[in-house]
């Protein structure tokens, strides 16, 4: 009998299942994947208030973020220049494998390639039914990104609205300095951006109410065609637009994208899914200590 089950071994959910066995529980953190990091869809910017606040793998950094030039719709710009670092560029691979590690240092027993196909409530436990075999624990912690497909079955709610991202990684001149482009006919809803990475490399994506590949595809050929030299594949995901109205229930609740804890203006969702975790933490440690993990005392979080 495990103690907590956290499905998905995305940065939140390895961040989860650490510092729940760091309180003393014993964690079982499931991943659908065989591996972490891979084929993520993401910019990779995380604010430096994240690195000061949570044990993230600083070996992951690709480059700094201190200046920001921002292109109007007419293409005016202003500059915004930081004394010191805003935020940094991360390989995504190096950084959710080492949130991994995190989560195996803190003695986590963790399955890789175990999709959990269903849970089964009972009295005094939930049964977690996954392809490897079943797991029996006092609590569930979903941290499935935007996988919500167990979210009906346990009582839970979805974000309500979601934005459409998508993003390409090119070889690009003259980018010195992460640039954010606003505008209808830009990103109707959002904003896009180039963010240099090493190098000539850059990952430039939208974020957009609808159509996010067809305003990506726009925007490489408008204002970034003279500078673009090689592109790749254009990828695309949704991003949850603001918290799903219920994220608890009975022996279980749910954290990060899974609870649409995202940052409504960026659609970044690391560090708010850090930040809602240790919320989730703490509840989780004071419903274990009174021994009532029920929706109302859940429902603190």
């Amino acid at each position: 009998m495990f103690d907590v089950v956290v499905v998905g071994a995305g940065p939140v959910g390895c961040f989860t299942a650490g510092r729940l066995a760091e309180e003393g529980l014993k964690v079982a953190l499931l991943e659908e994947d065989e591996e972490v990091g891979r084929d993520v869809i993401c910019t990779g910017i995380i604010g430096s208030a994240a690195f000061q606040t949570f044990p993230l793998p600083q070996e992951a950094v690709l480059s700094p973020i201190k200046s920001i030039l921002f292109f109007s719709p007419s293409l005016y710009t202003f500059q915004y220049t930081s004394p010191e670092n805003m935020a940094y560029v991360v390989d995504r691979s190096i950084f959710d494998k080492g949130m991994l590690r995190y989560a195996e240092e803190k003695r986590v027993e963790v399955r890789l390639a175990a999709p959990v196909e269903k849970t089964k409530l009972g009295q005094n436990s939930m049964e977690v039914v996954a392809k490897e075999g079943s797991l029996n624990t006092r609590a569930l912690v979903l941290a499935t990104g935007i996988g919500y497909r167990l979210h009906k079955d346990l009582g839970l709610a979805t974000p309500h609205i979601f934005l459409q991202g998508a993003q390409t990684e090119i070889e690009m001149r003259g980018l010195r300095e992460t640039e954010i482009y606003l505008g209808k006919d830009i990103a109707p809803g959002s904003f896009a951006w180039a963010v240099p990475v090493s190098g000539s490399k850059a990952r430039v994506g939208v974020l957009t109410r609808n159509k996010a590949r067809f305003y990506l595809e726009r925007f490489l050929e408008g204002p970034l065609r003279q500078r673009v030299e090689k592109g790749s594949k254009i990828r695309q995901k949704p991003i949850a637009y603001g918290p799903a109205a219920r994220s608890v229930n009975d022996r279980v609740l749910a954290v990060g994208e899974a609870a649409g804890q995202v940052k409504t203006t960026t659609g970044g969702g690391i560090f708010y899914g850090l930040i809602c975790s240790e919320i989730a933490i703490q509840v989780l440690k004071k419903a274990f200590h009174k021994g009532d993990l029920s929706y109302r005392q859940l429902s603190e979080y």
